[in-house]
């Protein structure tokens, strides 16, 4: 991908108003794993092009019976992936990777995101905490709460959602908790993905003292590197 001047500040201007889905983008787009995977995924999806023709008058019966086409579901982040007979479509196995759905956008197309073609999946699971002890710290964007499972849980779930509620307004005010969101987050995360750009243009020497230094960068490689998708859950 075209390597932004990290020194231009005006270059980055259209994130101005970007959602988290453009930022978590923004991020995978600069993972080098990512940009060589896409370099081999587009290869072979030419080669299969090339071989089989493009909509409408692609021969998909014989698409998918050849084997670049597809890749065992045991080899696979399957997902929501079809499978079919053991096997799923590279496309949807690239998506599931890297944790998107829609077909694998190339690393040099910034516009992705924000054209909505590139949806990101659902947010993980509640972390479950076992009977044997919570694995929750003591941090104060972090809460447990215990439900009588022989009880309905319906009227159970609407309390402990008024008992967050107020947790979390109370954490604010005396422990100075701030809501992940991505207006919170956008300078910091502008800087870091200078500190990236300043990194490829092997230029992060002169570029580390003025954007954090060490810190920052530990932040933006961690966010390359998969705290990305966090990014597509938080509210603007």
């Amino acid at each position: 991908m075209v390597i932004e001047d990290w020194q231009d500040e005006a270059v980055y201007a259209s994130l101005d108003a970007a959602d988290g889905s453009a930022w978590a983008w923004e991020f995978l787009r600069r993972n080098p794993r990512y940009q060589a995977q896409w370099v081999e995924f587009d290869r072979t999806w030419q080669a299969l092009e090339a071989a089989y023709g493009r909509p409408p008058n692609r021969d998909f019966c014989a698409w998918k019976e050849d084997p670049r086409a597809w890749i065992r579901v045991d080899e696979a982040h399957a997902g929501d992936c079809r499978v079919d007979h053991d096997k799923v479509l590279i496309e949807c196995a690239f998506g599931a990777h890297w944790g998107f759905y829609k077909f694998p956008p190339d690393p040099r197309d910034g516009a992705a995101a924000r054209e909505q073609r590139i949806a990101w999946r659902e947010l993980p699971p509640v972390e479950r905490v076992l009977e044997s002890g919570s694995t929750l710290s003591d941090r104060p964007e972090q809460a447990a709460l215990a439900f009588d499972l022989d009880l309905p849980l319906k009227p159970q779930l609407e309390q402990a959602r008024r008992e967050l509620a107020i947790l979390q307004r109370r954490r604010q005010r005396e422990q100075g908790l701030r809501l992940r969101t991505i207006s919170n987050l956008a300078p910091g995360l502008l800087q870091e993905l200078r500190l990236l750009d300043a990194q490829a243009a092997d230029e992060l020497d002169a570029a580390l003292p003025l954007l954090g230094g060490e810190a920052v960068l530990a932040e933006a490689l961690a966010r390359r590197d998969g705290g990305y998708l966090e990014l597509s859950w938080l509210p603007g």
